[in-house]
């Protein structure tokens, strides 16, 4: 059996356990919505730097095609100062762009000029923006860059981008962007351009970046190069291909966004290897049909929502801790202690220490049964005490009413035969009390040596009172029968004594009868006592007599004797009402009509055989029922 003190700590360890079960499942649902909110806030940026990389080049796109009018009209002019005041307050007006000008075909400008052509650029060292003076040696019709715009520009409004390259004026790494001035007849006559630094565009690049060791580039599907990217610490780009991704675990939301991304937001998701380090790679195409890349290592995407969900994780578990410590001392000393002093008084009060009392100071339900137990203990002691009283006064009451049993015993004739030199006749008698005292009683007597004096009675009552009436009857009855009074006249004797003072009510009922061994009559009174059975010529029949009033009730009452002649062979059966009333478990009495066919059955027995026999049959009969009544018997037999 274990401890409440055990019980309590299991259950605190249970809480314990299902307080981290749930915030495991606290912390996988928090990380999805962590790694949800991470993940679009890096869409969302790819979404913003992309909107503002296509406006910067929507304005570069068209200042290439304002820049390319205002060289139509410096060939139409034929002035140089417009050409110049153009270039120079686009490029003020502009600051994205560090350079810009406009660049004709041999001739095309003056017939009688082979290369002409205005550019200006914004001096890092003088920061302003100033005139490139060209000179006549400088072959720009052969520079890649003019090469790749004057061979693809093919209408007015064609914006022409090119591979980046080391602008000789600035000596930065620049794109160009270049769009055709094409004169009336629709001829091409020369470009446009405008210088993006690369550096500025790595610099807006790198706000993109999401981890410290992600990449992001331009990427040029058409001509099949990077533009530029944010990899600085490296010679050469390294190699791109695509991730197996069949034993490697991913998280669901990127599983989620490279199914939905591209549909919704216009943004490819995929997962790649660079360097052997599985990446996820986000690809967004921009207006002018280049392709921003964002390169981001999967260890680094959610490093800083893992670290905040494990220390948020971490402190509720902490937190949790704590609170069932808190609780399981706070219980411990509410509860437990309580409970503890209160079994520990009952396993003191249960050595038998009853003086002992629970000190439970709490005025809750624990006190309340501390109360209680206090009280049901003095309850208890004060019971003991009581009954040990009791007990003492019982055993003592016992022991005397053993002593009255037995001398109510003693009262009775006890010894068979009584008259062992008296042949003429055979009698047995037996009383069993229902308690330890009873109200019934026979005797037998000689008057002189031919009268046998025979009687039984039944007291009113049982237990003392009616044994303190039996020994008065008795003795009253036996006194006046000795001074040689018919029977009818004794009862009348002993019925007036009896009434002298009976404030109780109680009576008795008797009958008495004078056997004459010579003449062999039997003269009896019956005083409301059960009539008396008669076997005669081997057969049982209840005497037929007249019952006179019970003995104890009316003071002035006469009784009437009546006669009957036993022969050798007859046996006269008398008995009390505890025998024809005794009850079986289901309240029928073995009664009078029973009581006649079992004497019957055992019509040739004696009377110590016969009495034995009846007794055997009232206790077969009864079973577990409780004897209710004293049950007296008497057999009489005359002997031939």
């Amino acid at each position: 059996m274990y401890s409440l003190k055990t019980k309590l700590l299991t259950i605190s360890l249970i809480l314990f356990l299902c307080l981290s079960v749930a915030f495991v499942l606290y912390s996988t649902i928090t990380t999805r919505a962590y790694q949800g909110v991470r993940l679009e806030g890096i869409r969302r940026t790819i979404k913003f730097e992309t909107e503002r990389a296509n406006r910067v080049i929507a304005e570069i796109e068209r200042g290439a095609i304002q820049l390319a009018t205002s060289g139509l009209l410096s060939q139409v002019s034929q002035s140089h100062k417009i050409s110049e005041i153009s270039v120079l307050e686009f490029l003020r007006s502009f600051p994205t762009a560090i350079g810009g000008g406009f660049w004709f075909e041999p001739y095309a400008y003056n017939k009688n000029i082979f290369r002409s052509g205005i550019h200006a650029f914004f001096d890092k060292t003088e920061g302003r923006v100033r005139l490139d003076y060209i000179s006549n040696d400088y072959d720009y019709h052969n520079m890649t860059w003019y090469r790749e715009i004057i061979e693809t520009v093919d209408s007015p409004y064609h914006v022409v981008w090119v591979q980046p390259y080391v602008d000789d004026t600035t000596q930065s790494l620049v794109t160009t962007a270049g769009a055709g001035i094409f004169n009336e007849s629709g001829d091409l006559i020369g470009i446009s351009i405008i210088d993006w630094e690369m550096a500025e565009v790595t610099q807006a690049l790198s706000k993109i970046k999401p981890t410290e060791n992600s990449i992001v580039l331009l990427y040029d599907n058409k001509h099949e190069y990077i533009i530029t990217n944010t990899l600085t610490n490296s010679s050469s780009f390294p190699e791109i291909i695509s991730a197996d991704i069949s034993n490697t675990h991913v998280p669901h939301i990127i599983n989620l966004a490279s199914r939905t991304w591209q549909s919704a937001y216009e943004v490819s998701v995929s997962l790649v290897m660079i360097d052997g380090i599985l990446n996820m790679a986000l690809d967004r195409v921009m207006n002018n049909g280049w392709h921003l890349f964002v390169f981001a290592p999967m260890d680094e995407i959610f490093i800083e929502t893992d670290h905040f969900n494990k220390q948020f994780s971490l402190a509720l578990t902490l937190i949790s801790a704590v609170i069932l410590c808190l609780a399981y001392v706070l219980i411990s000393k509410i509860i437990y202690m309580p409970i503890k002093k209160l079994t520990d008084s009952v396993a003191k009060i249960s050595l038998g220490n009853l003086a002992l009392r629970a000190e439970v100071a709490s005025k809750d339900e624990l006190g309340m049964l501390a109360q209680a137990f206090n009280k049901m203990t003095s309850d208890l002691q004060k019971s003991i005490e009581d009954y040990a009283r009791e007990h003492v006064e019982k055993e003592r009451i016992d022991a005397e009413l053993g002593i009255a049993a037995k001398i109510q015993s003693s009262m009775l004739p006890c010894i068979f035969p009584p008259f062992p030199n008296r042949k003429e006749f055979d009698i047995y008698a037996t009383m069993h009390p229902a308690k330890e005292v009873g109200g019934d009683f026979y005797d037998f007597f000689f008057i002189d040596k031919n009268n046998l004096v025979v009687v039984i009675a039944d007291v009113s009552g049982k237990g003392v009172p009616a044994a303190l009436f039996m020994v008065i009857a008795k003795t009253l009855i036996k006194s006046n029968a000795s001074s040689r009074k018919k029977p009818g006249e004794v009862f009348e004797a002993v019925n007036k004594t009896l009434c002298e003072n009976n404030d109780t009510g109680m009576f008795v009922t008797a009958l008495m009868g004078y056997y004459n061994i010579a003449s062999r009559k039997f003269v009896f009174a019956n005083a409301g006592h059960n009539p008396p059975l008669l076997r005669k010529d081997g057969n049982y029949t209840f005497l037929k007599t007249k019952p006179n009033i019970i003995l104890g009730w009316k003071e002035d009452a006469v009784y009437i004797e009546e006669e009957v002649s036993l022969e050798p062979g007859d046996l006269l059966y008398l008995y009390t009402d505890g025998v024809t009333e005794a009850m079986n478990e289901d309240r029928a009495f073995f009664s009078e009509p029973y009581l006649l066919e079992v004497l019957n059955n055992a019509k040739d027995l004696m009377p110590k055989e016969l009495l034995s026999v009846v007794k055997q049959k009232i206790e077969n009969f009864s079973g577990k029922a409780e004897q209710a009544d004293d049950i007296t018997m008497l057999a009489l037999e005359v002997n031939p």
